[in-house]
């Protein structure tokens, strides 16, 4: 079984790093993805992905990526459940980067 995601797009902004109380290292980052075809009124969409990052990337991220870079990501899906005060469940989709390639960003 398969469990993979693949993106193209180009970054909003600059890569987010936050450091949580346990030490570890976390990071996130914005993708702006073209759709591939055109809408009713023919223009072209574009999707919004919000993609978290763990530790040994992040220092590539942040030497190398910046915002308007297109970049390839290569990941999976998570879920994350969380408790709402009424005592309900939610469970929702993560996009968790396991890899980052680079393009140059001489358009």
């Amino acid at each position: 079984m398969y469990n993979y995601f693949m993106l193209m797009g180009r970054l909003v902004k600059d890569p987010e790093v936050k450091e949580l109380a346990d030490g570890k290292r976390v990071m996130n980052l914005k993708l702006a993805v073209n759709r591939s075809f055109q809408n009713m009124k023919g223009e072209y969409d574009t999707d919004f992905f919000t993609i978290v990052f763990w530790d040994y990337l992040i220092e590539f991220a942040q030497e190398n990526l910046k915002k308007g870079q297109p970049i390839l990501v290569k990941g999976r899906l998570q879920t994350q459940k969380e408790e709402l005060a009424n005592g309900y469940q939610l469970a929702y989709p993560t996009l968790v980067g396991e890899r980052i390639f680079s393009f140059s960003n001489s358009n």
